[in-house]
């Protein structure tokens, strides 16, 4: 909005008075609309994200210091503190639930760690999830949501053995139905923020859950680019490049169509269409055609320089032209 105020007061030449009315008209000197509410609630959400943060490290230490009755009994307080303080305490509740759930990940880890059991790693954010699924319902909050679209991401992540965590050996031991089923998931991650307005899972008014579609395009592109990028490489898997490809693809145009625009979402989905067809190309170019190292390599950095540029450009285009609408 400064570089719009500076860039109109230069198109018509105003003088400085003028340009001190344009300043007052836009309102940017007033500080923004409930900044204290803003600023509690976000050092709450940041306060619960450390302590429960705090607790998943000390579990993950396997302290030798204390015995296993004392480490379950404090991991179950910690989830039943914050559960009823979130009901004794309305104006708390989000950053509550947030703590709740990740002492309950902890608890979880904890007696997965100690009472071995032969689960998957899996499974124990399966389980995190689906009972995490309970607070973010009662909360009906964006920090919610995104914290279990995490979870649920990383349940996926170790079900499928996909390309976030170990790909090469997904795609090498032939789990075909987990490769298809996979970037079908990641899509239903991609798409559930969108919705939530619709289902009623967001406080009244709230029209859109940034924070859980940014996490969850960040996870899915990932996903996708890092899946696209395996299948590329590796022989007779050229078709999960493809597939992948049209996801992102499809995320891309999704994110161009919606009103208004999300540019983070925006730039993400771009980004990760640049790394597609500039790997792309790189695999055309060394094993497809006969091209010396050198040549190669000069023109996969022209093609890397002029998708890079061109996106930047039309991202910053259309910024503007969203601005100055």
């Amino acid at each position: 909005m400064h570089a719009l105020i500076h860039h109109l007061s230069h198109r018509f030449a105003l003088d400085a008075d003028r340009r001190q009315r344009l300043w007052a008209l836009s309102g940017l000197h007033r500080p923004p609309d409930r900044l204290g509410v803003l600023l509690y609630r976000g050092l709450a959400v940041l306060a619960a994200l450390l302590l429960g943060a705090g607790l998943i490290f000390w579990v993950a230490a396997n302290w030798q210091d204390q015995t296993r009755t004392f480490k379950l009994h404090l991991l179950e307080a910690a989830v039943l503190v914050s559960s009823v303080a979130a009901l004794a305490w309305p104006r708390g509740r989000t950053a509550l639930l947030l703590l709740a759930t990740l002492a309950l990940g902890g608890l979880l880890a904890f007696v997965g760690q100690t009472y071995q059991t032969g689960a998957d790693a899996w499974q124990l954010f399966a389980t995190w999830a689906a009972l995490a699924l309970l607070w973010a319902l009662a909360a009906r909050r964006d920090a919610m949501w995104a914290l279990w679209l995490l979870i649920t991401g990383l349940g996926l992540a170790l079900w499928s053995g996909d390309a976030l965590l170990n790909p090469l050996q997904n795609l090498l031991i032939g789990r075909q139905a987990r490769s298809l089923l996979t970037p079908l998931g990641w899509a239903a991650i991609f798409l559930f923020p969108l919705a939530l307005p619709s289902l009623k899972l967001l406080p009244a008014g709230a029209a859109s859950a940034p924070i859980s579609w940014r996490l969850a395009a960040l996870l899915a592109l990932s996903a996708w680019c890092t899946y696209a990028l395996f299948g590329l490489f590796l022989p007779d898997q050229a078709w999960q490049y493809f597939a992948n490809l049209l996801l992102v693809m499809g995320a891309a145009a999704l994110a161009w169509w919606l009103r208004p625009r999300d540019f983070v979402v925006l730039g993400l989905a771009v980004l990760a269409l640049n790394v597609l067809i500039i790997s792309g190309f790189a695999r055309l170019m060394f094993e497809g055609v006969r091209v010396d190292g050198v040549g190669a390599v000069l023109l996969i950095t022209l093609v890397a320089a002029g998708c890079v540029g061109a996106s930047g450009t039309w991202l910053y285009r259309l910024q503007r032209e969203e601005a100055t609408a």
